[in-house]
């Protein structure tokens, strides 16, 4: 990075220091390696928001920035869950059946032992055999060649068919929620070769760290979320900055006067779409192993829906704005729906906030779009404003 770059974008340095401090001050107070206060949990919690703020910043530079209101990123989020998930699943029950198979007289032949893997892992969708989908399973390094290129080929496929034929505003956005809601009742399917509706389970366990406790394995995953994240902010940052970042704001507030100037628009379109589905494909891999489970679920439209909200509250166009915007809503979701936040009575009905959650943070989105266009991180450029 040199200094133009930092002059540019002064919140990169900021928000690395931040980000250092937050996961310096996690890992002391967590039962892992300091004093306990925080619960392997709540440090689970902890690193799936940090992933989260990745899947917000790579929203707010496709919508933000460049426009396009995608409601299908949590798609790609779920795929690069579904890629890492296939592997743990796979690694772990080989060893379970590898060992349970051991004390036979006769050692199982490779072909056995693969059945064997099969039948455990799709027995609950009455299936014995290994989909096509799993062809990679046993290889944890092509696995993770798929959470790059699956969300990435994927969104450029459909990409370059929505750009070239010029689809724009609301269309474009009802077609990527129509492929999210797609992919998702696809995999809802028993035979979709990813286990239907029960999806894949027991993400928590890694192997080959089968005596590691999970105190310790859930401070490496927000190591490893941290990194992500700051990598990720840097990478938009640059990619905001300088002459392609004007293009992109210029495609955002005037697309047909940029294709006018010679600009190839759908060109521009195209790498930020794809890039920030790649991007949305690391983050989920590292978020599941966390959440120990992915489902189909995951990836219906409504979790998409939830992202734009995320980063509209925080503040569209801003990348610090949409990990405010992030941080505050997951973690009041966490404390409202997780028994924390205490019932209010009122007499005759009492206010259970696991139930009215999605009503408060319904008028919270209203509230912020009337009150506070530019969202929470116009918050904070007004008080740096001011103190100028």
């Amino acid at each position: 990075m040199n200094r133009s770059f930092l002059a540019q974008n002064p919140s990169v340095l900021w928000f690395l220091v931040l980000l250092g401090l937050f996961t310096l001050v996690v890992t002391v107070l967590s039962e892992a390696f300091g004093v306990g206060f925080l619960s392997t949990s709540f440090v689970k919690t902890l690193g799936k928001t940090l992933c989260l703020c990745l899947i917000a910043i790579a929203m707010d530079v496709v919508w933000g920035y460049c426009g396009i209101l995608s409601l299908g990123h949590f798609a790609f989020f779920g795929i690069g869950g579904y890629a890492i998930g296939m592997w743990l699943m796979y690694a772990r029950t080989e060893g379970i059946v590898a060992e349970s198979l051991s004390n036979q007289i006769i050692p199982p032949t490779s072909q056995e032992l693969q059945d064997a893997i099969a039948s455990q892992i799709f027995g609950v969708v009455g299936a014995s055999e290994f989909p096509t989908l799993w062809t990679f399973a046993h290889s944890l390094p092509l696995q993770l060649l798929m959470i790059l290129l699956v969300p990435g080929l994927l969104a450029l496929v459909f990409g370059w068919l929505a750009f070239r034929s010029r689809v724009t505003g609301v269309y474009l956005s009802i077609l990527t929620q129509a492929m999210t809601l797609a992919l998702s009742l696809y995999l809802f399917q028993n035979d979709s070769g990813l286990r239907g509706n029960n999806g894949l389970s027991g993400l928590q366990n890694i192997p080959g760290a089968e005596g590691v406790p999970q105190s310790v394995i859930s401070i490496w995953f927000l190591w490893g979320s941290a990194l992500a994240l700051g990598l990720g902010y840097v990478l938009f940052a640059w990619v905001v900055s300088g002459k392609m970042g004007s293009v992109i704001r210029a495609i955002r507030d005037d697309e047909t006067r940029v294709r006018f100037l010679g600009y190839h628009v759908e060109t521009y379109k195209l790498f930020v779409f794809t890039l920030t589905a790649v991007v949305a494909g690391i983050a989920g891999a590292l978020y599941y192993p966390q959440a120990g489970i992915i489902n189909p679920a995951e990836i219906a439209p409504i979790a998409s829906i939830y992202l734009a909200v995320w980063v509209a509250i925080g503040g569209r166009g801003r990348l610090y704005g949409a990990v405010m915007g992030t941080v505050v809503v997951t973690l009041a979701s966490s404390w409202f729906t997780g028994g924390g936040a205490p019932d209010v009575n009122l007499g005759v009905y009492t206010i259970q906030w696991t139930d009215w959650w999605l009503v408060l943070l319904g008028f919270s989105f209203v509230a912020v779009t009337l009150f506070f266009p530019q969202g929470l991180g116009g918050l904070v450029d007004k008080l740096k404003g001011a103190k100028a």
